[in-house]
């Protein structure tokens, strides 16, 4: 009963956050002006598989149990998948520099600038390899550098990109020996780079200590739940113990705040 239970909250959690990641690239693509087809065949698609899967889930644990599960699943879910964005914008900022360096050799063996950014992408490795394509694609259908550098840095969220884009602007409207700039700004961004990993290299028992911390009431709970299954639904069923509850997630999503303002680097 318990292993059908955690499934069902699992399944539950899957299509919530599935929903939620559906519902943020309507919005996107709203924004953008770009029409996403069967936009309303998607709803139901997951609709009928949640509800019944949350309806069921409600009857065997509860539905205050279903939805604490749920909603922990569902920020499970999320927190891994902004975990994978943030690892891939970690890799892609470790190779800007080299991206740069490549963009300083292409112009000094005589290539333009789009062809130059064209030379960084064939060197370049996953996963900037894959925005330097997107870039070098945007320039070769006609848009201009400016503005497609402009759009990369966007898309890429990264200061160093920002970085590069604004000496770019700056050489376009100055001019000046492009290939010694560059070097320079290379070497500059390897500079920021490894203080950043002397950074995280500081911060890294504080980080492991916040996450230790804030998993303890969460695998407690769960333990609770496994164990005393019976006091523990009697306990979250009464409005003391579903209060009590509210108040226990709302001071751990506080104090997960807390932790990351603190660690923040400006």
């Amino acid at each position: 009963m318990i292993g059908l239970a955690s499934g069902l909250l699992a399944i539950a959690g899957l299509f919530a956050e599935r929903a939620i990641t559906i519902s943020r690239g309507d919005g996107l693509a709203e924004q953008l002006g770009i029409e996403r087809r069967h936009r309303a065949a998607r709803p139901p698609s997951w609709l009928s598989l949640c509800l019944p899967t949350f309806l069921v889930a409600c009857v065997v644990v509860g539905p205050v149990p279903t939805l604490a599960g749920s909603a922990g699943i569902t920020v499970i879910l999320r927190l891994v998948r902004r975990r994978r964005r943030a690892n891939a914008r970690y890799r892609a900022a470790e190779q800007i520099a080299d991206a740069v360096g490549g963009m300083s050799a292409g112009l000094r063996a005589g290539l333009s600038l789009p062809q130059s950014l064209a030379y960084s992408r064939d060197e370049a490795d996953e996963p900037l390899k894959t925005d330097l394509a997107r870039l070098v694609e945007r320039i070769e259908l006609g848009t201009p550098v400016g503005e497609a550098l402009s759009e990369w840095a966007e898309a890429l969220g990264s200061e160093d990109a920002f970085l590069i884009v604004g000496v770019l602007d700056l050489h376009r409207r100055s001019g000046g020996d492009l290939p010694t700039v560059l070097d320079g700004l290379a070497g500059t961004l390897r500079e920021r780079r490894a203080a950043h990993r002397d950074v995280r290299a500081m911060t890294a028992q504080a980080r492991l200590s916040g996450v230790i911390l804030g998993m303890l009431p969460i695998g407690f709970f769960g333990f609770l739940l496994l164990t005393s299954r019976d006091e523990m639904l009697q306990a979250i069923g009464t409005p003391l113990g579903g209060m009590a509850l509210g108040i226990g997630l709302g001071l751990e999503t506080l104090a997960f705040l807390w932790i990351r303002h603190l660690l923040e680097v400006r």
